[in-house]
């Protein structure tokens, strides 16, 4: 990853971290962030890009999960296989996710 790649993963984690702290962030922000920034990106860097923001966020008391079954409950996965499972299954997908698509990530309170 370039130092302007970089920069981009810190500006977005640092985007969605102080949404964070409201509320519910759907994995789907973090690959309309990164295009954003950088339009040209394909499809392997936004994810590259991805996973350093989500590693940076699980740094900082930030799960991903899933909202569980329609109850609307957040259901944190495991750090380190959580951020491999939404990032296997956005690749699966074939596109990038969109909303309420996936995974959703939470601050731990």
């Amino acid at each position: 990853m370039s130092p302007d790649e970089a920069a981009i993963a810190v500006a977005v984690g640092e985007s969605i971290s102080r949404e964070l702290d409201e509320d519910y962030v759907g994995l789907w922000v973090i690959p309309w962030d990164i295009r954003r920034r950088l339009s040209l990106a394909d499809d392997d860097l936004v994810r590259e890009i991805a996973r350093a923001v989500l590693q940076g966020l699980s740094h900082s008391a930030v799960r991903i999960g899933d909202m569980g079954d329609g109850s609307g409950v957040f259901s944190p996965w495991p750090v380190r296989s959580g951020i491999e499972r939404a990032l296997r299954d956005w690749r699966e997908f074939g596109r990038d996710p969109n909303i309420g698509e996936i995974a959703w990530l939470a601050r731990e309170r």
